[in-house]
């Protein structure tokens, strides 16, 4: 039977406007990282991968473990690690052997307490004679007896790399080849080359990876790898295990304990139960062959990966009654509301409300509020006293002080529109007063929103609070472009959600 393979390249264009953002010297550079897949006739793998980086600043030997050490994760069962290199190029050139002591295998530490992956080993390279502006070399394959590759490779790393190559060979008696890849659009740092191998790509003087806060998800350029046979049954992720059989009496006192009466706090609380007791083992799924436990032995040893969670969940909820399917790292689930059948969404990697199944996110995040509220402060000394206005659940959870003053990477940003008026009810006595001048801000920013706070005392002696705000960037990314506006509104929304309030007394006396 034939086998085809994929290889499908995602650049984000986003990445090329930016530069790096971080204000501090560079701790190390990467002179090349050269990563290689080669997929053989005879049903085997080999994966290789180099690296020569020069060492700058003392932080780059201390701090980082993946600078000093490396570490390589493998299976034994499948896989045969070679170290091909390793050495050091000392600053005059000379260059020094890594010993042989300084190859140590251990568990890794994703793999604690999951007997099931206690096989799978972590080889600690501990580099040695580093110092300042010296280059590491490690060089090494992994031969795996399985010809099945879905990688996906990022090329950034934290320090700046002059060149990054990742080569894919593939024997044309295996099988189509189909390639696609989208544009970098107008970029110059990364060449496909057509040189007789199935893809050999050629990056050169990447920026470091940004040190930002709310960073878009998509950001970096990407490769994805993929071989896969072309057995119409088969799904890459799940190998031969029968993940349609039921769970059973293995998990019936959970069902019961998890029951409530309202369907959505059911399925929930069966979601909640395995985020927060079933132990996360979060390794690359190609060391198990991309191959899922059943969810009645993930449930028996309490542990799995997240692929193996998905599936325990899925279980679950099917076990309970439901109607239930896996997409993405989320389960759809079917609710009888009134007699009619609802599709919720259920996150599988956090514990979010559930959500209607095709209701727009945005939507989500509208929220108006129109209340009375008493005053619940606190005294602060001399007759002043302050309170913080409500925190809405799903408002807007930018921190400003998180927002750099000076930045050049985008800004993930959820889109929102949000009104509160609030009427707050002062005690009687004695009587108080806000402390300041009314506030009076409104303002709208081309490409970004609008924001309007109002802040005074009303006649009858309350405090009066109108707070709006409305973010609509295009495709939730902030630009740099934008940013300095963005960081000012941020700023502005964050600054007035205190009040503060003085006695009568404390003004008389000039308090």
């Amino acid at each position: 039977m034939k086998k085809t393979s994929i290889i499908s390249l995602s650049v984000v264009a986003l990445f090329l406007g930016f530069m790096c953002s971080s204000t501090f010297a560079q701790d190390a550079e990467y002179n090349l990282i050269r990563r290689t897949y080669k997929v053989n006739s005879d049903g085997s793998l080999d994966i290789s991968y180099r690296k020569e980086i020069k060492l700058i600043r003392n932080r780059a030997i201390t701090a980082y473990a993946d600078k000093g050490e490396t570490f390589i994760l493998y299976n034994p069962a499948i896989d045969n690690l070679t170290i091909n290199e390793s050495y050091t190029i000392r600053p005059d050139g000379s260059r020094v052997q890594t010993p042989a002591n300084a190859f140590i295998d251990q568990l890794p530490s994703q793999c604690e307490n999951c007997g099931r992956y206690n096989g799978i080993r972590e080889r600690a390279v501990i580099h040695t004679a580093l110092e300042y502006n010296c280059v590491v070399v490690l060089d090494y394959t992994i031969h795996r007896k399985s010809t099945i590759l879905d990688e996906e490779i990022i090329l950034s790393e934290d320090c700046p790399v002059k060149k990054y190559e990742v080569i894919f060979d593939t024997p044309e008696s295996r099988g189509n080849y189909d390639v696609n890849f989208s544009e970098w659009v107008g970029s110059k740092k990364i060449k496909v080359l057509k040189d007789g191998h199935t893809f050999h790509c050629v990056a050169n003087n990447l920026p470091q990876t940004y040190n930002d806060s709310y960073l878009p998800d998509a950001l970096y350029p990407t490769i994805h790898l993929s071989f896969k046979p072309k057995t119409p049954d088969f799904v890459c992720g799940t190998g031969t295990v029968d993940l349609e059989t039921k769970i059973g009496s293995a998990a019936a006192y959970l069902i019961g304990e998890m029951h409530d009466n309202n369907p959505l706090t059911y399925v929930t609380n069966i979601r909640d139960y395995v985020i927060d007791n079933i132990r996360t083992t979060d390794f690359p799924m190609s060391l198990v062959n991309y191959e899922i436990s059943s969810p009645t032995e993930t449930f028996l040893t309490a542990c799995g990966t997240p692929a193996d969670k998905e599936w325990l969940i899925l279980a679950l909820i099917r076990e309970a009654g439901f109607k239930a399917s896996k997409q993405d790292h989320r389960i759809v689930v079917t609710v009888n509301e009134n007699g009619n059948d609802m599709d919720y969404i259920l996150s599988t990697t956090d514990k979010r409300p559930p959500r209607i199944d095709g209701a727009a996110i945005d939507e989500q995040r509208t929220i108006e509020r129109n209340e009375t509220i008493p005053w619940s402060g606190n005294t602060i000394g001399n007759g002043y006293a302050q309170m913080e206005l409500p925190m809405e659940k799903g408002s807007i959870n930018i921190n400003p002080a998180r927002l750099t003053s000076d930045r050049k990477a985008p800004v993930k940003v959820r889109n929102c529109n949000e009104k509160y008026h609030y009427t707050i009810i002062l005690p009687r006595t004695p009587k108080r007063v806000l402390v300041g001048e009314p506030v009076n801000i409104e303002y709208t920013k081309k490409g970004i929103g609008s924001i309007k706070i109002s802040i005074s005392q009303n006649p009858g002696g309350g405090i009066e609070v109108v707070r709006e705000l409305n973010i609509d960037v295009e495709n939730g990314i902030v630009t740099p472009k934008q940013y300095k506006a963005f960081r000012k509104m941020m700023q502005d929304w964050n600054d007035y959600r205190t009040i503060t309030i003085k006695t009568e007394l404390s003004q008389h006396f000039g308090l």
